[in-house]
């Protein structure tokens, strides 16, 4: 799965009669802390496929919209475009759990911003459902660095090691290592 970024356009200002004053163009961005690479192994660590939609072959973007208030928190996510109920729910749940963000800025003082996300859901659609076949990295050198990770710095067994190698090769296959964030996978998702 991947993520990229479009335009926002939506930005707001508390002027000193406190009155909303719309801004078209916003001098510094919002922006997810670590930069676009720490958004995308955000996204791409948290975003995960339904059994539902696997079996209905569902691809595509889903388009989020939010907030990022003046602190740097996320508020009033909405779908813009979407895929599925299943996805759609999941891209909702990922961007309210959201760390906080470096807020944009205007004149020197933090406003409030909207941001549009898309996040992409995008999986081999010829993969076998019932026993997915790992690409290339995963059955080389992406399988030996994720045990000695799993085992090694995460302290799992091997049983719960495979698990969740099981559960990369459903949900993160075309992706390698370095893009996700294991930490997070470990403690967001459930291998079952």
């Amino acid at each position: 799965m991947t993520s990229s970024v479009i335009a926002q356009n939506d930005s707001i200002i508390k002027t000193d009669e406190e009155e909303m004053e719309i801004i078209d163009v916003v001098e510094q961005m919002p922006e997810f802390i670590g930069g676009f690479k720490a958004l995308q192994k955000y996204v791409n660590s948290n975003t995960i496929y339904t059994e539902k939609a696997r079996k209905e072959k569902v691809t595509g973007k889903v388009f989020v919209s939010f907030w990022v208030e003046t602190d740097g928190s996320i508020s009033d996510p909405k779908i813009l475009r979407g895929l599925c109920p299943d996805l759609d729910s999941i891209s909702i749940d990922l961007v309210k759990k959201m760390p906080k963000w470096i807020p944009a800025e205007q004149r020197g003082k933090p406003i409030k911003c909207r941001f549009n996300l898309p996040i992409e859901f995008n999986f081999d659609l010829n993969q076998n459902l019932n026993d997915p076949e790992p690409s290339k990295y995963w059955s080389k050198k992406g399988k030996k660095k994720f045990m000695k990770i799993c085992t090694q710095e995460f302290r799992k067994n091997k049983t719960e090691c495979d698990c969740w190698y099981n559960f990369i090769i459903w949900n993160y296959n075309n992706w390698t290592i370095k893009d996700l964030d294991i930490k997070e996978i470990f403690e967001k998702q459930k291998c079952e």
